[in-house]
């Protein structure tokens, strides 16, 4: 399964390689230059008359040839370059928010901050505080505290008396770059998440990887798939996050999530959120899960209850 998730990191890769490639490739005509020459001198009106080099009027023929097309070009770009606009910030604000267990490839705007708090029935704990330093590219700060987990999985064992146990205040550092983008005249969103996270008491560090990828399908449906990858001293593993977004209304949302670990026993942990946006940049999810926490280190490994969250999302 492993080798599987290599794999599909290479092709999204290489994809990306390719549409970048056929971007660069595509060449701009260029339009020839007008000659002019003098051919006479008026001295009752002190004008000089100018004409077309050698009488060659073809450029002018050619240029009432174009100019329709020029303008349908423009037009084209301009109700293409609003559609995208349109896209990416009239679409609907609730995506800017993120995911619950699975992270989407938006970037909020150049300059805005944004804040999610999370509690559970549990008790588990966790802030986030993201940053965008640029349409591109958003800084990611994250802490949080597991209570009460029992994982399905017992080979996790050592695993969740580091990492996951009571009282562990889990802390970590990343960031999320946008590699396509629909406003570019690319088919869907896609961005490289990479976090790296230790605990306050054992100083064990690990690393998160994933390749996120949004599509939206039309003004109510947009789904993501993310894969994943965890490297500790401890335990590594892969996984793959799958979720949706429907627009019930314009400021509710249902988001169903998946995530399953690549491994011989594969966890399969499940989230469903409804997403309520209460004010312009202030939203609150309900969500019911048996992920191990929606924090990363968690969304991969399956409880063996479920429980019931709420988080709060703030843009600014």
């Amino acid at each position: 399964m492993r080798l599987f998730f290599y794999i599909f990191i290479f092709s999204q890769l290489l994809n990306s390689l390719v549409l970048f490639a056929e971007k660069v490739q595509k060449g701009s005509q260029e339009l020839n230059t007008i000659r002019w020459e003098k051919v006479q001198k008026s001295h009752k009106q002190e004008k000089i008359i100018w004409k077309s080099y050698k009488d060659d009027k073809s450029y002018f023929q050619r240029e009432i040839d174009v100019l329709p097309e020029i303008k349908t070009l423009n037009d084209y770009r301009n109700k293409n370059n609003d559609i995208f606009q349109k896209t990416l910030n009239e679409r609907n604000i609730l995506p800017d928010y993120g995911g619950i267990t699975v992270s989407n490839a938006l970037i909020p705007e150049a300059g805005t901050t944004q804040i999610n708090l999370d509690y559970d029935s549990k008790g588990n704990m966790f802030g986030f505080y993201g940053y965008s330093f640029s349409n591109l590219f958003q800084l990611e700060l994250s802490t949080g505290s597991f209570n009460d987990v029992n994982l399905v999985d017992n080979k996790y064992s050592s695993f969740q008396s580091t990492y996951l146990s009571k009282n562990k205040l889990n802390y970590k550092i990343g960031g999320k770059f946008l590699i396509t983008n629909p406003q570019n005249n690319d088919l869907f969103w896609m961005a490289l998440r990479t976090s790296l996270g230790s605990n306050d008491q054992l100083n064990k560090g690990y690393l998160i990887t994933e390749l996120i990828n949004t599509f939206k399908l039309n003004d109510k449906f947009a789904f993501n798939f993310s894969p994943k990858y965890f490297y500790s001293e401890i335990k590594s593993f892969g996984g793959l996050g799958v979720s949706s977004y429907i627009n019930l209304l314009d400021n509710l949302q249902l988001i169903p999530e998946m995530n399953i670990s690549l491994n011989s026993d594969s966890d399969f942990a499940s989230s469903l959120g409804l997403r309520y946006s209460f004010q312009p940049g202030k939203s609150i999810d309900l969500y019911y899960s048996n992920s191990a926490g929606v924090q990363d280190i968690g969304q991969l490994l399956e409880d063996k209850k479920y429980r019931v969250g709420i988080r709060l999302n703030f843009l600014y």
